[in-house]
């Protein structure tokens, strides 16, 4: 019957239906003929007299039996000589040799036809190399595309180091002291509920009671709150100062982040030190912007010439830095609070509380406010929470557009408790929509949680003691 198709194809063929394409599907029928392609990936390499370590290697790490299976790999195989030269810590340590014997192993086929673009492919001890053509990692691919049973031999230059990845080079002895020190400062038990085991709710706010222990989870801030340098499968790029230049960095920032005790001040400089030293994407030496936006939104100025050292890590760069000059402007940012976004007030008057869906002709833009009206309370607030205040002194400025009255009613804004008269009274004529200029106020200290109030006037009359309130902004004065 096959030999009847076959007979039927090239007949249509003949007549110009299929035009050449039955030459080529029997060509490739017949050209399956490469005896490689009986063997497996570790029958083959065991084949090569040049590649007698590795297959070594191979045995001794396990590997042997992984690329005997039948799915499907792609091996980077360095010869006997390139091996000669390999650690003797890697070579007696198991788990050390397993790792770099694993970073020559990838879990799929890759061609170095097919790979035309730089790619990042998954390696056997879960980190990346970068491939492209006969580019892979820092080797070059000397004898490419050899097929076996379940997969691709790549003979390969150089061997293929399995490197740190960021954070490992963070905690290791390579790193800046001092930095390296506070960030490994930085673990803690944080609330998580991933895993946490629900024992009850809480009757007064509906939320679930978690077994204690249950719900944290010991980590490092850094890698919960800007980046997790660990994760293999991202890449970034991180920066490191020397231990003068940390020392240096932490005197400029310290006044801004003044607490009641010493420790307290260094942890909190410190933080807002480092949280701006790592991004996730990766600046290649050659190509490393001026300037980089940070996570926080902050500039971070690159002075090429302040580098120091660069560590190539397998999944980023860590440029050693004797200087990073970022400037408290672009540090310290503007709180900007929405009206309608608070929590709490000083009353309950949620039947007096509108929410209101606007329009600014002088901004051309839609805005949403709240409106507190006929409320009858003296002094009625509402409160706002804010994070992570700095010890800096700030310019006040709202818009509050009153266009449900044609009196004019006067309100303030008082930083830290309801009572504070730092800021004075303002009033807010009728169809205002321009931001006013409250005045200043300082920050003393560093507050990681903060209230700030917005305050009605001290009488009951619905007229005079409305609150109104689209934004408020606090801009640093430096």
């Amino acid at each position: 019957m096959k030999s009847r198709i076959w007979m039927i194809a090239c007949a249509l063929m003949t007549a110009g239906i299929f035009g050449s394409g039955c030459k080529k599907t029997i060509d490739d029928q017949t050209a399956v003929t490469d005896p490689s392609l009986t063997k497996n990936l570790m029958a083959l390499i065991s084949e090569k007299a040049d590649l007698s370590t590795f297959a070594g290697y191979l045995k001794q790490t396990g590997y042997d039996a992984v690329i005997a299976s039948s799915r499907t790999y792609t091996v980077f195989a360095p010869g006997n000589a390139e091996l000669a030269t390999l650690d003797a810590a890697v070579k007696n340590d198991p788990v050390k040799l397993k790792q770099f014997i694993g970073n020559h192993i990838a879990t799929q086929l890759y061609s170095t036809k097919e790979v035309t673009s730089t790619t990042r492919i998954l390696m056997a001890n879960g980190k990346y190399l970068t491939m492209k053509g006969t580019a892979i990692g820092s080797a070059v691919i000397t004898t490419t595309d050899q097929y076996a049973a379940n997969g691709l031999l790549q003979q390969v230059d150089k061997m293929l180091p399995a490197l740190d990845n960021c954070w490992d080079f963070v905690a290791g002895s390579q790193s800046p002291a001092k930095q390296k020190a506070f960030m490994l400062s930085l673990f803690r038990n944080v609330f998580d509920a991933t895993n946490a085991v629900i024992i009850g709710v809480n009757p007064v706010t509906g939320e679930p009671v978690y077994q204690a222990g249950t719900d944290s989870i010991f980590t490092n801030l850094f890698w919960n709150k800007v980046h997790d340098l660990r994760d293999e499968k991202k890449q970034f790029t991180l920066f490191m100062l020397e231990d003068a230049a940390w020392d240096a960095e932490q005197a400029r920032f310290a006044p801004y982040f003044v607490t009641n005790t010493a420790d307290s001040n260094v942890l909190v400089t410190g933080w807002n030190v480092v949280r701006d030293f790592a991004v996730d994407t990766l600046y290649e030496p050659g190509s490393i912007p001026d300037t980089i936006l940070s996570k926080s939104g902050t500039k971070l100025p690159v002075e090429r010439s302040a580098i120091v050292n660069t560590i190539r890590t397998s999944n980023g760069i860590v440029y050693i830095m004797n200087r990073i000059n970022i400037q408290p402007a672009s540090k310290l940012k503007t709180i900007l609070i929405q009206g309608e976004n608070y929590t709490g007030t000083s009353h309950d008057r949620r039947g007096n509380t509108y929410f209101r869906d606007r329009y600014n002709p002088v901004t051309g833009m839609d805005y949403k406010d709240v409106n507190v009206f006929n409320h009858g309370v003296a002094l009625f607030n509402i409160r706002y929470q804010l994070a992570e205040v700095p010890s800096i002194k700030y310019k006040a400025y709202w818009v509050a557009v009153n266009d449900f009255q044609t009196a004019s009613f006067n309100q303030r804004l008082a930083p830290g408790i309801a009572t504070a008269t730092t800021l004075p009274y303002i009033a807010v004529p009728a169809n205002n929509f321009n931001e006013v200029y409250l005045g200043e106020f300082t920050m003393a200290q560093y507050q990681a949680i903060y209230n700030f109030y917005l305050v009605a006037a001290n009488s009951t009359t619905a007229a005079v003691n409305p609150l109104v309130c689209d934004y408020i902004k606090l801009v640093p004065s430096l």
